[in-house]
């Protein structure tokens, strides 16, 4: 996987902590401590997008009659799937806290 907060790939032997359960599933990036998940939303419209390509495509295996209306459904079907496929990416939920530094002096320096 590659943590899209940090870009740093990491194994999902690697993940230590995880929240959440089923599509609302959330990891932890171990380099980074960012928690990343999918978006539930396309994630349900790739597994819809998929029976229901599926489905019409079996449907209209057996019922010659039917290809008419079962044909475009699984065209659409399939391209929904690939759109839904291509957006669903690990994205940041949660970043990190990051600590402030007093870096005055340094500033100091230059001015």
């Amino acid at each position: 996987m590659l943590c899209t907060h940090c870009s740093k790939a990491f194994g999902v032997n690697a993940v230590e902590n995880q929240r959440g359960k089923g599509l609302n599933a959330q990891v932890q990036c171990p380099h980074c401590h960012a928690w990343l998940g999918k978006n539930p939303i396309l994630t349900r419209i790739k597994i819809f997008a998929f029976y229901a390509g599926v489905a019409a495509l079996v449907f209209g295996y057996f019922t010659p009659d039917m290809r008419n209306i079962t044909t475009p459904i699984a065209i659409v079907s399939v391209i929904a799937l690939l759109v839904s496929h291509m957006m669903d990416h690990l994205k940041v939920t949660e970043a990190p806290e990051v600590e402030e530094k007093d870096d005055s002096e340094h500033r100091q320096k230059y001015r």
